[in-house]
Parts: structure tokens; sequence; C-alpha cells
């Protein structure tokens, strides 16, 4: 049986499965170990922070700094606030403890970004490891080197399976930016996520919750596929894509600390995506030349108030430092809005908040948020003797642009000193993932110095399909013509003002989509670190002719491909 999903850590693996199911506890779930909410909590909390020591201990830094945030996490009262509520109300506190975890989870979810996904899975790995410390049970992990399967799997769960123990990650849900998929990458193992039918595979075995299956599975991590059973042919394909895959990334990463450029020396910036300064490391291992988007809703989300500006100024602090003043650190103001799981917005609910109160749109109601946000990155410039770069999200109109410059001159205005001078060095920016913001390109680029194209929910807003419902994922295709036509629509607008324009979706970072881009005169591609090395080795093998051909041929066709 051949089960289909997306690939989100290259290379193979074969074995028996690991089958993880996450246990749903009920009232009744106390066994005669149970504790307490708050000593769970503290347990919990305690059990992270070891697992956070170890993985530091081992050298990998930012599976670290995930597990000392949900460390962190496990004490955080806003989760064990709702969860008394509920223990008073009658509920036992594992059971209480899950509901509360996921009425959070959920709102994070609603905020349609698939690295802010992650962090929801943080408050679920969180909810259930308290969970189940206070219901007294015990997760049975693999005793044999095995591929994980799950419907999802926690960051620390991965971190509990003992060093050579796992061979591979297969998830029916989860996306490339998962944590579980972050850890396959940095331990070099395999991962798929999205495996159409897994769900219905991982139900049909009886057992508990962590065991593992008899027979063979094959987890293909190019492919983006899970084998059940496969023949030694299929087997034999498996083993002849690893070596193709192992030389090729061998050779890619001989190219590390050469500049971004395509054969003819055409230069193209190769920047990181983060979602949190624990992701640095990551990103200066693979030689990004700099932050094409860093996420900053981490600090915004699961809290019952707005981050102070000393916290915010050191988290923007870490990444610009890191980086230095001659890469540039691109910082997305938060996107956040209407949605009734922020509370400390006293917004409404929306009927739908993906196309509501958000992004830039926030200031027109709750402009202080971002004028501290602003502060904070002033006062981490001037910390630091950086220039950071910070673009607006979702900008639809010039009058967005001109908000947006009205923030800034606010934020300015409340500093003084070193840092009203950092303030009047940021490089001021959009994002374009609005269709409105690609049709009036022209008149934009006259008021920003950089525009930056999120081809995913462009994509999304153009083919008016939610990128998170698997049944529209024929309108999902970045490289259909509609899409390409919109990103050519501003490049030819910011060539004239000398504007460059990035595009830190998904698709600079896979193969196909970065030739296309800079075909179509995209100077700057900001991905994952984990696909640099292979962009930077296939834009150096490409003359800048072909790429222009390829680029031409397919946004004047009728359809992709």
């Amino acid at each position: 049986m051949r089960l289909r999903g997306e690939a989100a850590a290259p290379g193979a693996a074969v074995g028996p499965a690991w089958i993880y199911r996450a246990v749903v506890p009920s009232n009744g779930s106390v066994g005669p170990a149970g504790i307490g909410l708050e000593l769970a909590a503290e347990r919990a909390a305690g059990q992270l922070q070891a697992l956070a020591d170890g993985l530091r201990g081992a050298g990998r830094e930012e599976q670290a700094g995930i597990l000392e945030a949900q460390s962190l996490m496990a004490r955080d009262e806003t989760l064990l606030a709702a969860a008394r509520e509920l223990i008073a109300a009658g509920s036992a506190p594992a059971a209480a403890v899950h509901e509360a975890g996921e009425a959070i989870a959920r709102g994070i979810e609603a905020l349609d970004d698939e690295l802010l996904a992650a962090r929801a899975a943080d408050v679920r790995d969180v909810a259930a490891r308290i969970g189940r410390a206070s219901s007294g049970h015990v997760l049975d992990l693999p005793r044999v080197p095995s591929i994980a399967l799950a419907d999802d799997l926690p960051a620390s769960i991965a971190a509990e399976i003992p060093n050579g123990l796992l061979l591979g990650i297969g998830l029916a849900a989860g996306s490339p930016t998962a944590h579980a998929a972050i850890l396959a990458r940095s331990l070099g193992i395999p991962a798929a996520v999205g495996l159409a039918d897994l769900a219905a595979y991982l139900e049909a075995p009886s057992g508990p919750a962590g065991h593992v299956e008899t027979g063979t599975v094959a987890l293909d991590g190019f492919s983006g596929e899970l084998l059940i059973e496969p023949t030694s042919e299929e087997l034999a394909a498996i083993g002849r894509r690893v070596a193709t895959s192992a030389a090729q990334a061998r050779a890619a990463a001989t190219l590390r600390g050469r500049p971004g450029a395509t054969r003819d020396g055409r230069p193209v910036r190769l920047l990181a995506n983060l979602g949190g300064p624990d992701e640095v490391d990551r990103a200066l291992q693979a030689g990004a030349e700099g932050v094409g988007l860093f996420r900053t809703e981490f600090l915004f989300l699961g809290r019952t108030r707005p981050p102070e500006e000393d916290e915010q100024a050191r988290a923007y602090a870490a990444v610009l430092g890191a980086f230095g003043p001659d890469r540039p650190v691109v910082i997305r103001l938060a996107d956040i809005g209407g949605d009734k799981e922020v509370p400390y917005l006293g917004l409404a609910p929306e009927a739908n908040p993906f196309l509501g109160l958000r992004g830039i749109r926030l200031a027109r109601t709750r402009p202080e948020l971002l004028v501290a946000q602003l502060r904070a990155i002033a006062r981490a410039a001037a910390a630091t003797g950086t220039s950071p770069h910070v673009m607006a999200p979702m900008v639809a109109t010039v009058e967005d642009v001109d908000l947006f410059d009205e923030l800034r001159r606010e934020a300015a205005r409340s500093l003084s000193g070193d840092v009203q001078a950092a303030a009047g060095r940021i490089v001021a920016g959009i994002m374009v993932e609005v269709p409105s913001a690609v049709w009036l390109a022209p008149e934009l680029v006259r008021r920003v110095s950089f525009m930056s194209i999120g081809t995913n929910d462009l994509t999304q807003y153009l083919f008016a399909a939610d990128r998170t419902n698997s049944a529209l994922a024929p309108y999902r295709d970045t490289l259909n013509p509609a899409v390409l036509r919109a990103v050519a629509a501003v490049v030819d607008a910011a060539r004239p003002a000398g504007v460059p324009v990035a595009v830190c979706g998904e698709l600079g970072g896979t193969l196909d989509g970065a030739r296309v881009l800079v075909g179509l005169g995209v100077t700057e591609l900001s991905m994952d670190p984990g696909s640099i090395d292979l962009v930077r080795a296939v834009l150096a093998d490409s003359p800048m002719s072909d790429l222009e051909a390829l680029a031409e041929g397919l946004r004047r066709g009728p359809t992709a491909g």
C-alpha cells in the first residue's frame, strides 16, 4: 500500500512502525499514580527542561530552545487558569488541561500561518504532558530502530525517543514547518507529512498509544510517500534515490559561503525564514545571507496581555545581533487581528478573520500595539548597531502604506537619543499578499524601500481557496500562470524604481520555484534554512537566459506545468 503526502525532510528509511496516538483523557482516566494539576504542571516543566538540557548538551540548540519554551508554557497562567476553571466545574485535571490546551491551540491555528500552527502543536504537547503526569499515564517509547507514525508527533515526544531509534517520521497532519519536520531535518532523517489515509492506518492496529507494529514500512522523504509492506522493486528504487540525493547534498554543501548567483553571475540573495530566535543557528549554518522573514507572532500569542517592550527588544536583538550590520534582517510586524483567542485585543469575533481586521489593519483600532513593536525594534537596532528592515503585512491600499509611515513617525517621536536615531535607520517595506497590492504596485513602490511577495497567501487570495482545505489542493499550485503573472507585475513595477523584490513564500524554497522566480526578475529568495544549499546549487548551475526562457514559457501558458 502506498500513502501519498508531502515531502518534509529528504532521505528514506525502512523498518518497523512505532505508532503514536494522542490520548484524549476522560474524567475517569486517573490512575493510581495520578496527581493534582499544579504538581503535574511542575513535573511536566521539569521534564521538558531536562530534555532541553540534554539536547543542548548534544549541540541541538534549536530543538533545545523549543523545549525550553515549552517548559515555560507548562507554568503559563493562561493555560493553568483555564484548566482550574474546568476543574472547578467538575472535570478531572487531565481532562481539564486537555480541553484548555485545545481551546488555546485552536485560536492559534485560526491565524492561518503554517509556522504558527507549530506553536499550536506546542500547546497541545504541553497540555498532553501535564495530563499524562496528572493521570499517571506512561508512554511506551520505541525499543528498536523504528519509523514514527502519528497524526502529529509532538516535539517533546520525539526528543524523548533514544538516540538511534528514530529512523523517520510520517505524519497524517502537519506541514514541512512542523516541529517534527524541523527535527527530522536537523537529525538527517526523512519525514513526510499530510499522508493521505494514514489516519485510517493508525486506527486499525490494536495496542496502546505508543507501540511498535510488526511488519515493514518504508518512508520516502524525497517524494513524501509511505509504503506499507514495500516490494523489493520499491525498496531498490528508494535506495537509488537515497544515493543520488546524498551525492547532490554533498556537492551543494561545498558552495556554502558563496553568495547566491546564477551561473553567469546574476546575484540572487538567499535568505532564511525564521519563526523565532531559536532558529538562528540553523540559518547561519546553512549560509543564509540574511533573514527575509522574521515572524514575530510568537511574542503575541498564548497570553493574556501584550508582550512588554523589553521582551520584544531582546528577541529582536538576538536575531539582529547574530546577523550583524552587513546582512539584512526583515522583521514582519505582528500579523494578528480579529480572532477571539487573542483576548487582550478586545475585538469581536469575525466570520472570516483571514479577510478581517489583521496585520496593518489592526493599527486602525489598536495602533499602540504596533507602535510599541516599532519602538522595541528601534531599541534592538540601537543595541546591536544594525539597520533593521521592517515590513507591514496585509497591505492592500496606498492608505495602508501611509498608515505604516505614521506608525513609524509616532514611534520615533516617542524615543530619544541613540534609540531615536536607530528608529530613523529602519528600512520600510511591505508584504505583497493581497491581489489589490499587485495591481497598485506602481504606486506602492514609490512609497517603500522593498517589497516581499508572500506566495502562500497570494495564491490563496487569487484563487479564493483556503490553503488549509485539502479538498482545494488543485488551487494551491504556486506555479499556476495566474500566480506567476502577479509576481511578474510586481517585479515590472518595482524595477524602474530600483526597489528590490523578494519572495518569502514556500515557492522560493523549491528548486523549480527558485528557477522560475529568478527568471521573472526576483532578486531575493527567502526560505526554510534547510532549502538554501540546494537552491544555491541549482542557481549556480543555471544561466540567466535559461531561467528567463523557462519563466516566460510558464507565465504565458494557460495552465501550470
